[in-house]
């Protein structure tokens, strides 16, 4: 018999695979529509739903991480590419919100030999908790910095007055299913993920060795 533990992953990864299922069909119905009606706005969503879909399955592989079931998959990319692709991807939400994100950095290539997975999951899990926390109308700032052996990133957002007293909590790295699998995730790739915080300010660090 099946024992609860892997019952319970079983259940988590079927919920996955059902959230999964109905953006795959909408990407599909975008993909199939008339190049005509294809405007700027349906082309927009489509590359976001998309980059949501990849988030899933992604988060499908990184879940499998903490039963043992995953390889790490080592590649050279630019990790620039990666944050800037996060940001498109929460693009409505920081237009909504009247956000201004300002990525700091003083190279246009930051190569990096690591899983693009694992890595592209993590910045969306904090880019997401900086967009869903900062007040409206304030900045979120990116900084990259490296040296020959390790790369860090800090993400910087002020939180908004009265978000701990009213959710009880302040920025985490994520929520849900995705805390322990990032900060794991991350280990097994020789990286580490943190937060300080001053004031009204809370940045999390993201480091990561460049091979």
């Amino acid at each position: 018999m099946k024992s609860l533990e892997e019952k319970n992953e079983e259940f988590i990864l079927n919920i996955l695979h059902d959230i999964k299922s109905p953006i795959a069909g909408i990407s599909i119905a975008l993909e199939n529509m008339p190049e005509g009606a294809k405007n700027d706005t349906l082309k927009e969503i489509y590359r976001v739903n998309r980059h949501n879909l990849e988030y899933i399955e992604n988060l499908m592989e990184n879940y499998s991480i903490k039963t043992g079931r995953y390889l790490l998959k080592y590649e050279y990319f630019n990790l620039l590419n990666i944050i800037n692709e996060e940001i498109i991807a929460l693009r409505f939400l920081i237009i909504e919100k009247s956000l201004k994100v300002n990525l700091i950095c003083n190279a246009d290539i930051i190569s990096i030999n690591t899983d693009k997975q694992i890595v592209r999951q993590a910045f969306l899990n904090v880019l997401t908790n900086a967009v869903k926390y900062s007040p409206h109308g304030e900045e979120i700032k990116i900084e990259i910095s490296k040296n020959k052996k390790n790369i860090s990133v800090c993400v910087t957002n002020k939180i908004g007055a009265g978000t701990e007293k009213s959710t009880g909590k302040c920025n985490t790295v994520s929520t849900g299913l995705g805390e322990g699998i990032i900060k794991e995730a991350l280990s097994k790739l020789r990286g580490k993920i943190y937060h300080t915080k001053n004031k009204n300010k809370i940045c999390f660090y993201v480091e990561l060795p460049r091979e």
